[in-house]
């Protein structure tokens, strides 16, 4: 009998988050499906993976496209094996004030934030349903609680990532499939590096959001990493519907 190899689809999985959540399901022997729209990224992903004994494929795949991501999930299952993980991590920010956001940038914040996971998830679901299991765990963020000036329209976006959890979850508890989100606030990503690269001190901009929490500093990659990974585990068989919030105290 061939054995069935279980995979990990993770978008986003270039850098950051999506990488160290990549990195964290791969330790665990899952196949890891490495997604992202920059392929240097998905291949440098894919390639630590394999440094590190675990198996990973990169694909290049733009998760608002509805047939790239039909092709992207009928490739794994055919290539990879059977998707029993989804995180749903591709996101972007965009700031402005929300009286004056021009419809391009409110098209490209939803399609990415919101329309991806909607995509994602119910392909994710054709597949994991018939087989009575599955995690989905998708990036929501503190801002889907509260916003800032300048980042209204992003928080809308990420409001939405809550309830699209909350509605598969209950859609799908009946087939088994559990479907979770983390929220985050500051994480030393990438991300956070450009912004804080267009400011004028640099330094005093990274001090000010390690103080915005209580814990003294911004979440690590490998902070959310873990805590996606809990969710996805037996640990947290009986959670769905949730969303872990991973502050450092900010909204406390």
């Amino acid at each position: 009998m061939t054995d069935i190899k279980l995979v990990a689809v993770i978008t986003g999985a270039g850098s950051g988050i999506g990488a160290a959540t990549a990195m964290r399901f791969a330790r665990s022997g899952l196949v890891i499906a490495v997604c992202d729209i920059n392929a240097a990224g998905a291949d440098r992903t894919a390639c630590q993976i394999r440094e590190e004994g675990g198996q990973a494929t990169a694909f290049t795949v733009d998760v608002t496209d509805e047939l790239a991501v039909q092709a992207l999930f009928e490739r794994v299952e055919s290539e990879l094996g059977q998707v029993t993980h989804l995180v749903n991590n591709v996101g972007i920010e965009i700031t402005g004030p929300s009286q004056a956001f021009s419809l391009k940038d409110y098209d490209s914040l939803f399609n990415v934030n919101v329309k991806s996971v909607f995509l994602c998830s119910r392909a994710a679901a054709h597949y994991m349903a018939p087989r009575g299991q599955g995690s989905i765990v998708n990036l929501a963020s503190v801002a889907s609680f509260k916003t800032w000036p300048l980042d209204g329209i992003y928080s809308a976006t990420k409001a939405a990532v809550l309830g699209l959890t909350k509605a598969f979850a209950v859609d799908l508890a009946s087939t088994g499939v559990r479907v979770n989100a983390v929220a985050p606030a500051i994480v030393d990503t990438p991300m956070t590096d450009r912004a804080i690269a267009e400011e004028t001190d640099r330094e005093a901009g990274r001090a000010r959001r390690n103080k915005l929490h209580p814990l003294g500093r911004m979440a690590t990659p490998n902070d959310i990493a873990e805590s996606i990974f809990f969710l996805s585990s037996a640990a947290s068989s009986f959670t769905t519907g949730a969303c872990l919030t991973l502050d450092g105290g900010l909204l406390a």
